[in-house]
């Protein structure tokens, strides 16, 4: 059992601020992510729960034991650094099998261990190779492996951006054994993962914190924090976003029925009229949209309140012409630009707004009609079903600029 409690953590290096006031729970077996940008305070929050930090302020426990002046040595957590830290004038399987010497393991369990380990992340055949010989994406796997043999003592497994070095397609499948290893019946362990990555986030965690500028922004499932994001910084660090200024209406009768549930009959959309209500948004454009909030924050939105509608690019729907009288929450624009990612079409679509041009990013999947039918120049409406509006109280135009990092 490994159970993590922070209460009130700080650190400042001088007048640098690193962490404010950090408070959380890590619950045993989890998988907890750390999600923030570069230099939001992740890694030092990392640093303190395994000792490698002393807090200025605060408490770490681990079971519920004061482990705040502990070293990492009395911690007997697995580690695996940011920068690797291989020893030099070791090779592979000597880095690796580190641990399992220091800790008098039975060097034949350490041994096979250690092939396990190696054939998971893909490095037999270079038991010999020192660090210098190895490419960084190695190096990152050879670290990782030697925390994983690190985990005789604990159940506690700390990673510091494990999977950053490595190509796409390993990183995918690592991720996907880091999560199978971490939840079998034979380690179960608890995981605390640091990434600037969202998508791995989203992949692998049980709940995620998302920190910025060393504040505790949200702490929730991969759902709720996708979908429930607490702020703008949030919305936007899930994936890309559109957002439009607008007017809380609450003093006028709907002209369209934004009560009515989705055709789709669809579990989460009934989840959503369950927990929410729909509100009237005025975005100066002649129709009324609408969006809808969660009941327990309803009451806090007033008529006349500044607001900002955020819809995420994959919410965005796109239709051929003019169908402004048929779909409602819909503009009318022109196709600019169109990008294939992948698994993904990445339109840009220029609007009018405010008497202002508005570029809209719409991201749908990629089959073979859309595209043969959207193409550039094309004239689109493109709109956002009510349920899937994100609205927020408007937090003033530099706190936007801020986070959508516009100049």
């Amino acid at each position: 059992m490994v159970k993590i409690d922070l209460k009130n953590v700080s650190k400042s290096y001088g007048k640098f601020i690193a962490l404010k006031n950090i408070s959380l729970q890590v619950k045993d077996k989890e998988y907890f992510i750390i999600l923030g940008p570069t230099g939001g305070g992740k890694t030092t929050l990392l640093k303190i729960i395994s000792g490698l930090v002393k807090p200025d302020d605060g408490e770490v426990l681990f079971d519920d034991i004061d482990v705040t002046r502990m070293t990492p040595g009395e911690r007997n957590i697995g580690f695996m650094f940011e920068n690797y830290a291989l020893f030099p004038h070791m090779n592979l399987v000597d880095n690796i099998s580190y641990s399992g010497r220091v800790n008098a393991r039975n060097p034949e369990m350490t041994k096979k261990l250690v092939e396990q380990v190696l054939m998971m992340t893909l490095l037999t055949g270079r038991n010999e190779a020192l660090p210098e010989e190895l490419s960084g994406g190695m190096k990152q796997r050879v670290a990782l492996c030697r925390s994983l043999l690190n985990l005789e003592q604990t159940k506690l497994l700390i990673l510091d951006e494990p999977l950053k070095a490595l190509d796409a397609g390993l990183r995918m499948n690592l991720r996907r054994e880091l999560l199978l290893m971490a939840k079998s019946k034979q380690l179960e362990l608890t995981v605390v993962h640091v990434t600037n990555e969202e998508e791995e986030a989203m992949m692998v965690a049980d709940r995620i914190a998302v920190i910025n500028q060393g504040e505790l922004v949200q702490v929730g499932t991969p759902h709720d924090i996708y979908y429930y994001p607490k702020d703008l910084f949030v919305a936007n660090f899930m994936s890309e976003i559109n957002y439009f200024d607008g007017i809380c209406i609450r003093e006028e009768s709907p002209k369209w029925d934004i009560y009515k549930m989705s055709g789709q009959k669809d579990n989460f959309y009934t989840q959503i009229h369950e927990e929410s209500s729909p509100i009237l948004i005025d975005l100066n454009t002649g129709d009324q949209f609408a969006a809808y909030i969660k009941n327990d924050v309803s009451n806090e939105y007033n008529h006349g309140d500044k607001i900002l509608l955020v819809v995420r690019a994959n919410h965005m729907k796109i239709r051929l012409g003019n169908r402004l009288n048929q779909k409602k929450n819909s503009f009318f624009g022109k196709i600019i630009r169109r990008k294939f990612m992948g698994v993904f079409y990445r339109f840009e679509v220029l609007i009018g707004i405010n008497n202002q041009e508005k570029t809209v990013v719409v991201t749908i999947p990629a089959t073979s009609e859309v595209h043969n039918k959207f193409k550039e120049n094309l004239e689109v409406t493109i709109y956002f079903p009510k349920e899937l509006g994100i609205v927020f109280k408007h937090p003033g135009n530099k706190v936007v600029n801020e986070v959508i990092k516009l100049e």
